[in-house]
């Protein structure tokens, strides 16, 4: 006889998913060295590989104005070698220690990215100081440094994206602004660039009283507070930091800048407007309101110009930080048959936002991307000392970071709402378009009350 079957036990009841703890950022902890260099270091336990972002405070406003794009060129020159080592054996050698070696210049100043094997930072970290204490600066080298940022600048001409960019810079700062120029110089200032002058800007600028160093990794493992203190105290220079001079007013003047692209299937657009700069208390708020108009596929511009018009295939806003101020931007390319359109379009999404505040739907979608996802965005190192980097150019203290996200969790929808319409005013200040001005021209000039300037 088959014995009958026992009764299962009752299940369980289906656990119930707690909302995530809050997360902060990992402390960061500042040091001031003898020679003036400050140094922002951050732990992240298991991390194999140490992130060094190594920041020198020569805003672009201190170049020559003969001479815009230098800082640029003396960045990328400092992997070209120094006294003891040539240009192949100083990258030989930097591959040796698996690493990684960036450079570059933004109008707040020079930076230099280097991601090694934890290990082996000691090694790369003192190629990199000795470039920077005294660069070889090969004559041959400069002059091919030259030729190509004055390429990449005639490229940067004619890409309609980055074109739009510099003419809506130029559009928003007065002519004496060094902000209303490319940051990488134009053709005609970079090709006087040669080697003296190189050497005499390095020698003048990049000194340790102007430099800050982030590091980012497993800082115990690998010892590396006292490697930082050693290898980076042994560079002497002026302890003082160069200050650039006073701004001019902005000029806030609207205006209509058409760039002809003839037979262009598409026409790019930016609208922009100067706004606060991120030391600004509103920031937080206009991050928040930013994301729900136009940073992420879900937002308003998107919603309307690319869902429901099926004019582009992405629209964005963006809040782009240029020394002391950022840009509020509106851009994306439409086809050029509706360009008065989507025009059209922006302004009504752009004047719904200054009649009525965002709705709680799109404030918590937002809050889900800035806050909640925030652990996934600093996972390596690297986006963490890119993160502390980028508050040091703005001029922040990057112990603001401790409580960024708790502060950006408590904005409130009115909060995020009024500071949204404070940095995208319904009409912005500067409209560019990029494209075919025989179709677009009388379409610009119809609709706007403010001076059409066309570039041919």
């Amino acid at each position: 006889m088959t014995p009958r079957p026992t009764a299962l036990p009752p299940r369980p009841s289906r656990p119930v998913a707690a909302r995530p703890a809050p997360w902060h950022f990992p402390a960061v902890h500042r040091a001031e060295l003898a020679n003036g260099l400050t140094l922002h270091t951050c732990d992240r336990p298991g991390q194999e590989v140490l992130s060094i972002e190594i920041v020198v405070g020569v805003p672009l406003a201190l170049e020559a104005r003969e001479l815009e794009g230098i800082t640029g060129i003396t960045a990328r020159a400092l992997a070209e070698g120094t006294p003891a080592l040539s240009s192949l054996d100083f990258i030989q050698e930097l591959e040796h220690c698996g690493a990684t070696l960036g450079a570059g210049a933004e109008h707040a100043g020079l930076r230099v990215t280097l991601d090694v094997p934890g290990s082996l930072a000691e090694r790369a970290l003192g190629l990199v100081v000795a470039a920077l204490r005294e660069p070889l600066l090969p004559h041959r080298a400069i002059g091919r440094l030259v030729r190509s940022q004055a390429a990449a600048h005639r490229r940067h001409l004619a890409d309609p994206e980055r074109r739009a960019s510099l003419e809506v810079h130029r559009a928003l700062f007065d002519a004496r602004d060094r902000r209303s120029r490319p940051a990488l110089g134009d053709a005609e200032t970079v090709l006087r660039v040669d080697r003296d002058a190189v050497a005499a800007f390095h020698a003048r600028y990049v000194r340790p009283g102007a430099t800050t160093v982030v590091a980012a990794g497993d800082l115990a493992r690998f010892g590396v507070d006292t490697m930082l203190h050693r290898v980076l105290g042994g560079w002497e220079g002026d302890p003082h930091t160069p200050e650039a001079p006073p701004a001019p007013p902005i000029p806030h003047t609207p205006g209509v800048v058409l760039v002809d692209r003839p037979g262009a299937v598409q026409t790019r657009l930016v609208l922009g407007s100067v706004a606060l700069g991120s030391a600004d208390p509103s920031w937080d708020a206009m991050l928040l309101g930013n994301h729900c108009l136009g940073g992420s596929v879900n937002a308003r511009l998107d919603r309307v110009l690319r869902e429901r018009k099926g004019y582009t295939y992405g629209f964005h806003s963006r809040l782009v930080g240029v020394v002391d101020h950022s840009l509020a931007v509106v851009t994306g390319a439409v086809e050029t048959s509706v360009t008065g359109a989507a025009l059209t379009d922006i302004e009504e999404i752009l004047r719904a936002v200054a009649r009525e505040d965002l709705t709680a739907g799109e404030h918590g979608a937002a809050l889900a991307q800035i806050v909640d996802a925030a652990p996934l965005r600093y996972l390596v190192p690297a986006d963490v000392a890119e993160e502390i980097a980028l508050l040091v150019l703005d001029g922040r203290d990057p112990a603001v970071l401790a409580d960024v996200f708790s502060h950006a969790a408590a904005v409130t929808v009115a909060e995020a709402s009024a500071a949204l319409r404070s940095a995208f005013p319904p009409r912005p200040v500067a409209t560019v378009a990029v494209g075919d001005a025989a179709r677009i021209e009388h379409e610009l000039r119809e609709r706007s009350d403010a001076p059409v300037t066309v570039l041919r």
